[in-house]
């Protein structure tokens, strides 16, 4: 059978995991200084990030059966956008949510993506393409993790809004691809299926049988 896509969850977490280090100064000051909250209270929060991943990590491979790991990865992408959006919400109760939605919303673009790169390279290939995509997926941390520190100082709720809207463009941009090669498949199926269909050849007047006169 046809090997499923392997760069677009592959980059789809990419850009989850790298925003969510861009949001990591923000959180901090979120818990700070916007709700005036102890610094322990980010414990809170790891802990029901680590929650939201247990319980997306047993539901994840019923998802993957279900949508693939494109349609996964989108997902995780959006889950990761709604809860940089609760994060931004001046209610503690939010910051939790928030903290569990992202728990469950990175892991399954992290899932989404490996998944693709076992079952979408061929053997020959697995190490190197392996290799990359972890630098794909990880590496931007470096790079966002200091700019998301130095974008708190325009205030602590703008890279939270920065993260939620490019995990959602890349979210809505991966939705509208897929919409999109539906509609060619549904119209290359209709295209097979008229080709099939056997043509009628309507006959000239002379090749019509004779009539009998019924007595």
């Amino acid at each position: 059978g046809r090997r499923p896509p392997v760069r677009t969850p592959v980059l789809v977490a990419g850009a989850a995991i790298g925003l969510s280090g861009f949001t990591v100064a923000s959180l901090y000051s979120r818990v700070t200084d916007g709700l005036g909250l102890p610094s322990t209270f980010l414990g809170v929060l790891a802990s029901a990030q680590g929650a939201g991943s247990i319980l997306g990590g047993l539901v994840a491979g019923r998802v993957l059966a279900r949508r693939g790991p494109v349609g996964v990865a989108a997902a995780g992408a959006a889950l990761f956008a709604a809860g940089c959006l609760l994060w931004c919400l001046p209610w503690w109760p939010a910051l939790i949510a928030g903290s569990a939605t992202v728990g469950v919303g990175l892991p399954w673009t992290l899932v989404a993506a490996v998944t693709a790169v076992q079952t979408g390279t061929p053997d020959r290939l697995l190490g190197r393409v392996s290799a990359t995509a972890t630098t794909v997926m990880f590496g931007p941390i470096a790079l966002t993790n200091p700019l998301g520190a130095a974008a708190v100082h325009a205030g602590g709720r703008v890279p939270l809004i920065i993260a939620a809207a490019g995990a959602l463009t890349a979210a809505a941009a991966v939705a509208g691809r897929r919409s999109a090669e539906a509609g060619q498949d549904d119209r290359a199926d209709r295209d097979e299926h008229q080709r099939d269909e056997p043509v009628a050849v309507p006959l000239d007047q002379g090749d019509h049988p004779p009539v009998r006169a019924e007595p």
